[in-house]
């Protein structure tokens, strides 16, 4: 391969990562300005809404602020979060009856309004979160960086 061949291919490979860490930073931080938070789409519960892989916000809200129809994110166990829509209201107790879209029946409890993350945006973002997940990754991060370092050692500036 001829040295042109090779600075232009390491042109393009570390141009598309800095295109791709620019769009994971941009979906993951852009939201949070307007008080949503990304979550990544783990299971097929909600899909066609939420495919899998897609990044999701949410927002906090007020209890009187969320519907039956309405999505919302909210904690289950000690560190996941579950997106389900609302089918029923329990006024009395601050609960919400939730079901997964894609599910045949309704989760088999009630949501407590403290355990509610907040009312989910209708926006998903297909594959983002696959992106995203990647690029949490120790090894994936190495390699990242290796890959930059090699593409700027192959395509330094040209001085004048």
């Amino acid at each position: 391969m001829t040295k042109k061949v090779v600075t232009s291919i390491a042109t393009i490979i570390s141009s598309t990562i800095y295109i791709i860490i620019a769009l994971a930073i941009i979906i993951a931080l852009l939201p949070m300005v307007a008080g949503y938070r990304p979550v990544v789409v783990l299971s097929g519960s909600m899909e066609p809404t939420y495919p899998v892989g897609s990044v999701i916000y949410y927002k906090a809200a007020e209890y009187k602020d969320i519907n039956v129809g309405d999505a919302i994110t909210f904690g289950i166990g000690e560190n996941s979060l579950a997106t389900h829509r609302v089918i029923g209201k329990d006024d009395a107790n601050q609960e919400l009856r939730t079901k997964g879209d894609n599910n045949p029946t309704e989760d088999p409890n009630p949501v407590l309004y403290a355990n509610v993350a907040g009312k989910t945006a209708k926006l998903a973002i297909p594959y983002a979160g696959i992106i995203s997940t990647y690029l949490k990754e120790i090894p994936v991060i190495i390699i990242i960086a290796a890959v930059l370092i090699i593409c700027s050692i192959l395509t330094p500036e040209k001085r004048k």
